[in-house]
């Protein structure tokens, strides 16, 4: 297969660390296909962190014209990565000749190659699943970490934040993020408070507490268990300024939630909180490379209370990371 002229399109229409965890299907087909031309359909929120990618050679963006714009490509065959049934519904009036998607929807009559795995059981990681779709047209497919890199302007655009907050260079920057979409379990706004005030009192860290425009209020809740402020992003940001911000932490912490992932794509060292198993578990979610430590309660215990994780458990590994900077 290799040197085949082939036009794809890799559709992941969903949240932050899904897109991320779906680059390495794009990854996949760029080294079975090298000369082919790789094109990503996703939400237009995601569109900045996927612009530039060295493995993907377009971005196309989920909105309402899709259906039109489909018409005007020239893709001979589509990954439905995420299932969602109106791009699903586009791809097959669009005529692209080979449909790629699992077989478990009411709506998988329209691909025409079917996947058969129930991710459902968590039994692998979500990246092995989506490989499973690039598997299916007959190539191999390795996973290989995601990467993703801080574009120069966003760089700049970060510098000059940290200078305006008195962060310098060899400062033990540890970013926060507290927030997440409601989907996974995560740690109360107390947990991460108590942690970011041992980091300032015990660590002498300077702590930057992320979140987005609608996850106000609990950044500052997350500031009412510090005995002095910690650093807040109380201002919009896009998602390549974000990914700078993050860049510059010695450590990120983060719930199961698209930064964790964007956060582990730029090798930036993570420590995170899950549930031991389940459909939100770290086998299918746990952020991917070696710079990740993973904390979890005790299997034979209430397995989804992550308070059984304590703030001082997870200092303990952020110490190591910051020994080793």
């Amino acid at each position: 297969m290799t040197g085949n002229k082939r036009n794809f399109l890799v559709c992941r229409t969903d949240a932050l660390g899904d897109t991320i965890l779906t680059i390495p299907v794009c990854t996949a087909l760029k080294k079975a296909f090298p000369h082919a031309h790789i094109a990503m359909l996703v939400a237009p929120y995601t569109a900045d962190i996927v612009d530039q990618h060295p493995d993907i050679d377009q971005v196309l963006v989920n909105d309402a014209q899709l259906p039109a714009k489909l018409k005007t490509e020239k893709i001979d065959t589509a990954l439905a990565v995420f299932p969602d049934l109106r791009v699903s519904w586009a791809l097959w009036r669009a005529g692209i000749q080979q449909r790629v998607g699992t077989s478990r929807r009411w709506w998988s009559f329209l691909y025409n190659v079917h996947v058969k795995h129930s991710r459902a059981k968590a039994e692998r990681h979500e990246a092995e699943y989506n490989l499973d779709l690039v598997r299916a047209i007959g190539a191999k497919a390795e996973l290989q970490t995601p990467k993703l890199f801080v574009q120069p302007e966003a760089g700049t655009w970060a510098e000059t934040f940290y200078q305006q907050r008195e962060v310098r260079e060899g400062d033990k920057l540890v970013i926060v993020h507290p927030g997440g979409r409601g989907s996974a379990a995560n740690w109360e706004a107390e947990q991460y408070g108590q942690l970011t005030n041992m980091l300032m009192q015990e660590l002498s860290c300077k702590v930057l507490v992320t979140g987005s425009n609608n996850e106000q209020k609990r950044l500052h809740a997350v500031a009412k268990y510090c005995q002095k402020p910690p650093l807040l992003l109380d201002q919009p940001v896009t998602l390549k300024q974000l990914a700078a911000l993050l860049q510059r932490a010695k450590v990120v912490v983060a719930g199961n939630t698209g930064p964790l992932h964007l956060a582990a794509a730029l090798e930036v060292p993570v420590v995170t909180v899950f549930p031991p198993t389940g459909v939100t578990g770290p086998i299918r979610w746990g952020p991917l490379g070696k710079c990740s430590v993973v904390l979890t309660p005790p299997e034979n215990r209430q397995s989804m209370d992550l308070k059984l994780v304590r703030p001082r458990q997870v200092l303990n590994s952020i110490k190591s990371w910051l020994r080793e900077s």
